[in-house]
């Protein structure tokens, strides 16, 4: 494997490396950010807490334009989930805003919050000052021990290779662990690094891939076969170097896996820019709702729509779960009914308060009868049986006997139109938590004018089919 970067590797990483002026702003950012959360719980009167700076910053493999800080309050063992669920971050929030910093709240196992701190946002996350990785209070608090480990195991050439990565897999789409990517999270692209060498070595690693992938760093385990017992439903297993009991990789989906494969495959051999994402790269603006449904053309009448708003805005992982639940259920009741689906996918608009479900059928009607086959003819007592059944249904066409002995009987279709099936079985995809959503399902020309520009952006790639690395637009 080759740790040799090319020319365009070395173009990229000019582009995506952070600048001095950058580096100091967030140095200086950074500092001051301690500093306020510091005061403010010396305020509130919690004097043991350590207050650290963790995430990328930290650890020197963040890429140009996309900083958030990340700020971890660690509160002592013995008290920090008592603080933490009686709302200490409301009162720091309620302390910082008073300030006049912007502020965010924000939720995932415990409310966490977002301070605008000279045009860089700050999260700042309460956790557990845990003597060890191994028995951790919150799902927050192995956070420095990661931080300290990659530290430890790169050197500024890999911390570029992390930037690198990092920028290929933004650049195809796996870059990040939340429910809408279900992808790589920046600490598992650091262990890759660590593990293989540099990025190209990482690419190269990718075509012997295959699931589940079974990475174990440091070597906590001797046999493949105990790791993939241990996380059976896994497609990559990545122990984690701090914590041998947890998978690194446990967000990775089998599509991101794939897309990253074949990515790597075919940057290998054909290396051009548009497989990372630079930033600052001139933005695309939001197609025109004619231009959505000429990319799909005649596909448009066959794509079926599911536009839903939530009357209240929900946080991206929240309603990328509805999004995705709503996706699964509404594709098998098709396909349960007979529709052929081509493709299906989901999005959660960018205001959290509404989400697509877009399924594109080979025909969005089926034939008004179906072909039904029954049993052979010499297994009497079931050919009888059916003969009885079909010969007084006056809606079907037969019984009849096939050439190869069969029974066989044409009965009419209970739904032909997809819209008919969805909109009569409604309740039977919409999953709960989409209780009180407003719902509208169309084919896509009845409801492209109804769509933001982020939806209209999203819809165009769905509709192109192979993204941009993989078949280059004309």
């Amino acid at each position: 494997m080759s740790c040799v970067r090319l020319r365009i590797e070395e173009e990229i990483l000019a582009e995506i490396k952070p600048s001095r002026l950058e580096r100091e702003k967030a140095r200086y950012t950074a500092e001051k950010a301690v500093n306020l959360v510091k005061r403010v719980l010396q305020d509130l009167g919690i004097r043991d807490a350590r207050v650290t700076i963790e995430g990328s910053y930290a650890k020197d493999t963040w890429i140009r334009g996309n900083l958030d800080l990340d700020l971890f309050i660690l509160l002592h063992p013995r008290n920090c989930l008592e603080l933490i669920e009686s709302s200490i971050i409301d009162k720091i929030a309620s302390r910082l805003s008073a300030a006049g910093f912007a502020i965010e709240m924000r939720y995932a196992q415990h409310p966490y919050l977002r301070m605008l701190v000279n045009g860089i946002w700050v999260e700042i996350v309460p956790g557990c000052a845990i003597p060890n990785p191994d028995t951790p209070l919150t799902a927050v608090d192995r956070t420095p021990f990661h931080r300290r480990y990659v530290v430890s195991k790169t050197t500024p050439e890999m911390r570029d290779e992390i930037r690198l990565l990092k920028s290929f897999m933004k650049g195809i789409g796996v870059y990040g662990a939340e429910i809408a990517v279900q992808g790589f999270s920046g600490y598992l692209v650091e262990l890759l690094v660590i593990n293989y060498g540099c990025f190209r070595s990482v690419l190269e690693a990718a075509q012997s891939w295959r699931p589940p992938v079974v990475i174990d760093v440091e070597g906590h385990y001797h046999d493949r076969r105990v790791l993939v017992k241990k996380f059976k439903d896994a497609v990559m297993i990545v122990v984690d170097p701090v914590d041998p009991d947890r998978n690194v990789a446990a967000a990775v989906s089998r599509q991101s896996l794939a897309r990253f494969i074949v990515a790597s495959m075919l940057y290998l051999r054909e290396p051009r820019r548009d497989f990372f994402h630079i930033p600052g790269r001139k933005e695309v603006h939001a197609p025109a709702p004619g231009s959505v449904l000429a990319v799909y053309g005649h596909r448009a009448g066959n794509t079926v729509v599911a536009l839903l708003e939530s009357p209240r805005r929900l946080s991206p992982d929240n309603i990328w779960g509805i999004a995705k639940r709503t996706l699964r259920a509404a594709r098998r009741l098709l396909e349960r009914w007979g529709f052929s689906v081509i493709d299906a996918a989901a999005y959660a608009s960018e205001d959290g308060q509404r989400f697509i479900v877009l399924v594109e059928l080979e025909s969005r009607t089926l034939p008004l009868l179906q072909l039904h086959l029954g049993p052979p003819a010499w297994s009497t007592d079931n050919a009888q049986r059916f003969v009885e059944k079909y010969r007084s249904d006056e809606t079907a066409v037969g019984p009849w006997i096939t050439e190869d002995g069969r029974l066989a009987v044409a009965r009419r279709r209970k739904y032909t139109d997809a819209l008919e099936l969805l909109h009569s079985r409604v309740d039977e995809w919409l999953p709960g938590s989409a209780k009180g959503f407003r719902v509208q399902v169309s084919t896509l020309p009845g409801v492209v004018d109804k769509l933001q520009g982020d939806e209209l952006a999203w819809l165009l790639e769905t509709g192109y089919k192979a993204p941009g690395w993989m078949k280059p637009r004309r």
